[in-house]
């Protein structure tokens, strides 16, 4: 996919740092960002210059638009994306009772106990998918309900704006409509959110009934993450077209802090030096389907003529 990898060989070439930030490792990255668009006729926008599990970028995709905050939920699913992250307020309560007789800790001691707490808790906050189906809701965990439906998370005397649905009521009933946009960027609740959302909106656009996405990210660790938000933005496109019966245009990202850690330097040099196969396909079949909104991964896709080179492991910065 040459559009992503001429991203990736420009910051590695160009790239300003390496610069300090608060994962600890240092990044190299570019002050003015960078565009990623494709042509979804021609193919999905599936890396094959590395192994992509797209049946975890879809279990992570379903996840969101459920509305779910439960990361045991995911990883039943055998999806581990969220894993290292927890809600912070949850994280802070607990870590000021565990170590509320232990004196004279190291900063490594610190860590350790923070991401044991963040590895245990399951609550992850209003992230993303609370986000795209409950803005400016109140946010509730309680795990008797969460247990009994992952998606009762919230007040139901105040649920928030279903951003999703009427994004979906919009693009049926006015497709024209230049203010068909989700956002997951709510300044009131990111002091309770695992992580404060990279991909922070998307804008659906249509012009001769064909439906293009563009997304927007604020910070793009382009080796690890912006292949997943690739490939979860397409599939979440070719959704939005299943649902309102038009053909699938383009996808754009603008990316903005587009950055590489410097950990990962030999894997891009790696993935640079391998031949892209050509592009699978993805379908969204017809069976079962009940609307994007009850979509399911675990049978609401098929990938297609899949070819790739051997997966690159690289690790994930908290």
């Amino acid at each position: 996919m040459k559009a992503y990898l001429d991203i990736l060989k420009e910051v590695k070439e160009h790239g300003a740092g390496p610069h300090n930030n608060r994962t600890g490792i240092p990044d190299i990255g570019l002050a003015y960002g960078a565009t990623f668009i494709h042509d979804m006729n021609n193919g999905f926008p599936l890396l094959t210059t590395k192994k992509m599990g797209l049946k975890n970028i879809a279990t992570e995709l379903e996840f969101f638009l459920r509305g779910i905050t439960d990361k045991k939920w995911l990883q039943d699913r055998k999806c581990h994306i969220w894993d290292e992250w927890a809600n912070p307020v949850k994280v802070e309560q607990r870590y000021k009772i565990y170590t509320k007789n232990i004196k004279n800790m190291s900063d490594d001691m610190k860590y350790s106990i923070k991401f044991k707490i963040m590895d245990e808790e399951r609550d992850l906050g209003p992230i993303y998918g609370f986000q795209w189906r409950h803005f400016g809701g109140e946010y509730e965990w309680d795990q008797s309900r969460i247990e009994k439906n992952p998606e009762d998370n919230f007040n139901p005397r105040n649920p928030g704006i279903d951003q999703v649905k009427l994004a979906i009521e919009k693009l049926k009933n006015s497709p024209n409509d230049r203010r068909i946009i989700v956002s997951a960027w709510n300044p009131m609740a990111m002091n309770q959110m695992a992580l404060p959302p990279c991909h922070m909106m998307h804008h659906l656009i249509v012009k001769e009934n064909r439906i293009s996405l563009i997304w927007t990210q604020r910070s793009c660790d382009l080796f690890l993450g912006v292949p997943y938000n690739i490939a979860s933005y397409a599939l979440l496109l070719l959704l939005y077209a299943k649902e309102t019966g038009l053909k699938p245009g383009f996808l754009k990202g603008e990316l903005h802090d587009v950055h590489i850690y410097t950990n990962h330097l030999a894997q891009v040099q790696e993935q640079l030096s391998r031949k892209p196969y050509p592009l699978p396909t993805v379908e969204i079949p017809d069976d079962n389907w009940k609307g994007m909104l009850n979509w399911s991964a675990k049978d609401g896709f098929v990938l297609k003529n899949y070819i790739c080179h051997e997966k690159i492991q690289g690790d994930v910065a908290r």
